[in-house]
C-alpha cells in the first residue's frame, strides 16, 4: 500500500514568527566575539606593562645615561692649601634599572642610549645588599689608589699601610668565589702570614691542584662597604680545595686578584664624598681632580672635561663598561673632552659622532700630556717637582700579546 502523506501550505505567520526569535541568538553571539578580543588586547596590555622583563629575556636590567658630575666640588682636603679650580673635571655614571616591565625592555631596546645587560653581569650572583656592599668597597679602593696615584706624582712617598693581600676581584667559578668576598683582606695561608700579594701567590703556587688550603682572612661587618682592614673587621678562615692554574699546568690557583694596601706619605688628609655613587670607574676622575685641587693653575685649561676607567696604584686606566652611557651623559652636561681607555675608546668615538672630542688614554701621565695639549698645566707641575721630560706611554702594536693599546684603538677606529 501505498500511502502518500499530505503536503502542507506554509503559514506566514508562523514563519515570521520563527525569523524573529532566530535574530537575537545572532546578534547576541557576533557581540560576544569582539568583546572577547577587546578583553584579550587589554590583558595583553597590562602584561607588557607590568610583567617583569625577566619572563622575555635574561637581558633584563636596563642601563641608561647618569650623569656627569664635577670632581672637585666632593673632595676635601684638610692639612694644606688649595686651590679651586676654574675648569672641570667630571666623573661620568651609569644610571641600572633592575626592576623592569616588559614595556620597559621593549622600549630600551629601541633606545640606542640605553643597554640591556644580564643581572649577573652586574649583581654575579649576589643579592642587591652584596652587590653594594662590593660596589661600595670599590669605590673606596678607587679613592685611595687616585690619591695615591696623584702625589706619587708629585713626589710624596709611597709606604705600606697594613701587612695582607686586599681581595679586589673574584675569578667567576674559581675555587674562592663561594668563601671570600671583595674587601676580604687574607692574612694568612694554613698558618703562614701574608704580608703582601707577593707572599699570598707564592704560598698558593708552591701547591698542586687539589690540594687544600686554610685561608685566614679579616671581613669587615659594614653591610653598606668597608673592608678587612677595618678596626671592627673579624677573622675568618675558611678551607679551600685549589684548582689548577690555567695558564700553569701543575700550579695551584685560588682564584682572586689581590693587591697590597697602600697608602701615600703625606702630612695632610683627603677624603672624597660622591653621596651614593658606587663602583670603582671614577679613578682617574679622582686622580687628576686632586691635583688639580691641591696645586695652582688649571690642569685641564679651564675647558670641562670628563673621564672613565679605574686607575691602580701605577697609573695605568683600566676600563669598566657603560661607556656608550657615559659618553651620552658627559654630551648632554656640555663636556668639551672626554678621556677614555683604549678598550672603550672606539665605541665612544662613534657615538659622539664629533658631538665632543674624544681622547685615548693608557696612563694617568697619558691624561695629563692630553690635557696639556688643550691648555693644561700638567707639564709645569711635573717640572716644579723635578720631572723635566714626561712622555707618552709606550703605545706597541701586536695582536698577540693579550694587550690593547692606544695606537691599536686609533688602528681599529680608522677602518
Amino acid at each position: 500500500m501505498n500511502i502518500e502523506e499530505p503536503i502542507e501550505e506554509p503559514n506566514p505567520d508562523i514563519d515570521r514568527e520563527a525569523a524573529s526569535s532566530k535574530v537575537p541568538k545572532s546578534k547576541t553571539s557576533y557581540a560576544i566575539f569582539p568583546l572577547g578580543i577587546f578583553l584579550l588586547i587589554i590583558a595583553a596590555g597590562l602584561i607588557i606593562y607590568y610583567a617583569p622583563a625577566s619572563w622575555v629575556s635574561d637581558d633584563s636590567y636596563i642601563l641608561s645615561p647618569g650623569s656627569a658630575n664635577n670632581t672637585a666640588q666632593a673632595i676635601i682636603v684638610d692639612g694644606t692649601e688649595i686651590y679651586p679650580p676654574e675648569g672641570e673635571i667630571a666623573y661620568t655614571t651609569v644610571s641600572i634599572k633592575r626592576e623592569t616591565t616588559i614595556w620597559e625592555w621593549w622600549k630600551a631596546k629601541r633606545d640606542k642610549t640605553k643597554q640591556l645587560i644580564s643581572p649577573s653581569e652586574i649583581d654575579g650572583g649576589r643579592t642587591v645588599s652584596e652587590t653594594r656592599k662590593v660596589t661600595q668597597f670599590q669605590m673606596d679602593q678607587s679613592q685611595s689608589t687616585a690619591a695615591l696615584v696623584a702625589l706619587a706624582f708629585l713626589g710624596y712617598e709611597i709606604v705600606p699601610e697594613v701587612d695582607g693581600a686586599f681581595v679586589i676581584r673574584l675569578v667567576e667559578d674559581g675555587p674562592a668565589e663561594k668563601s671570600l668576598q671583595l674587601g676580604d683582606l687574607i692574612v694568612e695561608v694554613s698558618g703562614e702570614k701574608v704580608q703582601n700579594s707577593e707572599d699570598l701567590g707564592d704560598l698558593i703556587q708552591e701547591r698542586q691542584p687539589g690540594d687544600t688550603v686554610e685561608i685566614t682572612f679579616l671581613r669587615s661587618p659594614d653591610p653598606l662597604g668597608g673592608s678587612g682592614a677595618d678596626d671592627n673587621a673579624s677573622s675568618i678562615t675558611e678551607t679551600i680545595t685549589l684548582a689548577e692554574h690555567p695558564e700553569k699546568q701543575g700550579v695551584g690557583f685560588l682564584g682572586v686578584v689581590i693587591e697590597t694596601p697602600v697608602r701615600a706619605d703625606v702630612p695632610f688628609e683627603i677624603t672624597i664624598d660622591v653621596g651614593n655613587v658606587r663602583g670603582p670607574s671614577a679613578g682617574l676622575a679622582f686622580s687628576l681632580s686632586i691635583l688639580d685641587v691641591i696645586t695652582e693653575g688649571e690642569l685641564t685649561g679651564g675647558l670641562r672635561i670628563a673621564t672613565t676607567g679605574t686607575i691602580d696604584r701605577y697609573g695605568n686606566i683600566g676600563p669598566v663598561g657603560g661607556v656608550p652611557q657615559k659618553t651620552e651623559a658627559a654630551i648632554q652636561s656640555g663636556i668639551d673632552l672626554f678621556l677614555v681607555p683604549p678598550d672603550e675608546y672606539v665605541v665612544a668615538y662613534e657615538i659622539a659622532k664629533e658631538r665632543m672630542d674624544i681622547r685615548c688614554v693608557q696612563t694617568f701621565t697619558d691624561a695629563i700630556l692630553v690635557l696639556s695639549e688643550y691648555g693644561g698645566n700638567g707639564i709645569e707641575i711635573a717640572e716644579l717637582v723635578g720631572e723635566s721630560n714626561i712622555q707618552f706611554s709606550e703605545r706597541p702594536i701586536d695582536e698577540d700579546d693579550g694587550i690593547f693599546t692606544c695606537a691599536e684603538a686609533e688602528l681599529v677606529k680608522n677602518g
